[in-house]
């Protein structure tokens, strides 16, 4: 059983999706019930949030630096006494990521490791 609710999408969308995934070409070469699921597992994965949000910085309008200190005092503002970083990507310099602290990360875990970096 699921603790995240069943993801609702407009209609355009649900009948995109129930094209892709439940077209007569699929269902041919995987079978009723493997497209079903493969739809069903689709829904469910949407459901879900992120483990990790990702921020791209156009740097032709400001650095990472301040778009990352921009971010960490909005986080503040809007999640007083909650410790939620934002990291810099070790690899791609335009990019800052942003952990979930939900269910992915126990919150206490989450401030002690990520607090020095």
């Amino acid at each position: 059983m699921s603790f995240f609710p069943k993801i609702s999408f407009h209609r355009e969308v649900e009948e995109y999706l129930s094209k892709v995934f439940r077209n007569n070409e699929l269902i041919t070469a995987l079978g009723t019930k493997e497209a079903e699921s493969k739809y069903q597992s689709l829904l469910s994965h949407l459901s879900h949030p992120p483990a990790i949000t990702t921020v791209r910085v156009n740097t032709n309008l400001a650095s990472v630096k301040h778009v990352k200190k921009l971010l960490l005092e909005e986080i503040q503002k809007q999640f007083k006494g909650i410790c939620v970083p934002v990291l810099e990507h070790p690899q791609l310099q335009d990019i800052l990521l942003i952990p979930a602290i939900g269910p992915r990360i126990p919150y206490a875990l989450s401030c002690v490791y990520y607090r020095n970096t």
